[in-house]
């Protein structure tokens, strides 16, 4: 028993490794995107490192030793217990017309973690119990515009520093039941988060000093979530297999308490702000956020775990959305997602033999609409290299990978942005629970 006791405590010594990861990682968000601005930010993609590799075909996807967030219906094909993470590097760079300027960002970024866990009825694992703890948005952008406003006898130069950050988070609990072919699951969480929008102006004049202004609005919010999927899969002969699935998740209401200040400010000998008078400040306000209802579809043709295609279909109601009862240029949001697998072999000794090759692609309209309609693309690539043949070892783990590159907006919008994305995934496997009869 000692020989198994000190397995567990090295197992988690790496759980806790991978949470102090986590804290750390995710502080490191700076990416510069002026879209974060509308809406609850910059949408970080909700489907796990495999299926990203595949151009995000993860609604009928599932598999037994990862972890689809995606659709909680997967979570009744869990086999074993599965702890599942993942990180990505994003670069992106932003490009303007008027006037015209190029600036790129990069930024690492905690994906997800998750842990999965069968379990048995009547001897057969048909029930999963899925938590994790994932992003869902972010927030951050820092433009500095330079203008001349003459209005009567005011003709003077200004700078005005717009700055906004903050960004979502859930922690979920799932659970995904299966039938036969069937499956069916549910995901309940809460939603936190925060957005904090700061304005500063300043006046170029030689003559007449004016006082710098400062508008700052700071929200934190929180609230329950739910979201529930299916999954079917219809068996066409002995080796091919078509799956299919849907899921979806409500509109519903945030509650949110903010923070409103207007004032004057300057600058002293160390560049730091400090306040002159206070125009305007009110504290505790409280309202609601609207968050949009999104669905989604697919289906994937599986040759027997050797090859499958798919292809999704998302949408989201982002018309819907409000934010302290005030509408956003937001609009409803659509992407169309393509993609496949490849794995060679599952034998003989050749490494490569027992990687597993993937692609996708995806189109899209953005649910930004300033202006204009933002179209978005992303083309993808990805494989699965497992660690250790699975004949040796009570471990099925496997590092997934993904290189994403794709763009939002085209050279009809003022701002167009394109984006390299390196993620990778750790989808470690275990029979952790195995009865052993010898130490």
């Amino acid at each position: 028993m000692q020989s198994a006791r000190l397995i567990m405590y090295k197992k988690i010594n790496v759980l806790a490794t991978i949470l102090v990861g986590v804290c750390s990682i995710g502080q490191a968000q700076n990416i510069n995107s002026p879209y974060s601005r509308y809406g609850l930010g910059d949408i970080v993609p909700s489907q796990n490192i495999l299926t990203r590799g595949m151009g995000g075909i993860g609604t009928a996807y599932y598999d037994f030793n990862s972890v689809n967030f995606l659709n909680p219906a997967s979570y009744g094909r869990l086999q074993y217990v599965t702890l599942d993470f993942g990180a990505e590097i994003d670069n992106l760079t932003t490009r303007a017309l008027n006037p015209v300027r190029k600036f790129s960002t990069a930024s690492p970024i905690v994906s997800y973690i998750n842990v999965g866990i069968p379990l048995k009825i009547k001897k057969k694992p048909i029930l999963g119990l899925v938590f994790g703890l994932r992003p869902v948005s972010r927030i951050n952008y820092k433009i500095l515009r330079n203008e001349r406003i003459t209005s009567g006898t005011l003709n003077d130069s200004v700078a005005t520093l717009f700055e906004g950050t903050g960004g979502s988070q859930q922690a979920f609990l799932g659970t995904g039941y299966r039938i036969g072919n069937f499956t069916a699951g549910v995901n309940a969480g809460y939603l936190f988060g925060s957005k904090d929008f700061t304005s500063r102006r300043i006046f170029l004049n030689d003559t007449v000093q004016y006082y710098k202004s400062n508008s700052e609005t700071k929200t934190n919010y929180n609230g329950f979530f739910l979201n529930a999927g299916l999954q079917y899969t219809a068996t066409l002969n002995k080796s091919l297999f078509l799956r299919m699935g849907v899921q979806g998740s409500w509109k519903q209401k945030l509650k949110g308490t903010q923070d409103v200040l207007r004032q004057t400010f300057d600058f002293d000998a160390n560049s730091a702000t400090f306040q002159i008078d206070s125009v305007f400040a009110e504290k505790d306000v409280k309202g609601t956020i609207t968050t949009p209802a999104s669905y989604s579809a697919g289906i994937i043709l599986d040759n027997a775990g050797r090859w499958l295609i798919g292809v999704d279909y998302s949408t989201t109601k982002w018309s819907n959305y409000k934010f302290y009862n005030e509408k956003d240029p937001v609009q409803d949001s659509w992407e169309l997602r393509l993609g496949g697998q490849l794995s060679p072999s599952s034998e003989g000794k050749n490494y490569w033999n027992f990687v597993s090759y993937r692609t996708g692609f995806s189109y899209g309209k953005d649910y930004v609409n300033v202006g204009s309609k933002l179209p978005k693309w992303t083309l993808s690539v990805g494989a699965g290299f497992p660690l250790r043949k699975v004949a040796y070892t009570n471990q099925f783990s496997v590092i997934n990978t993904s290189l994403e590159f794709g763009q939002r907006g085209n050279k009809s919008n003022s701002v167009r942005e394109s984006f390299f994305r390196v993620s990778i995934g750790f989808s470690m496997s275990d029979l952790w629970f195995i009865k052993r009869k010898y130490d």
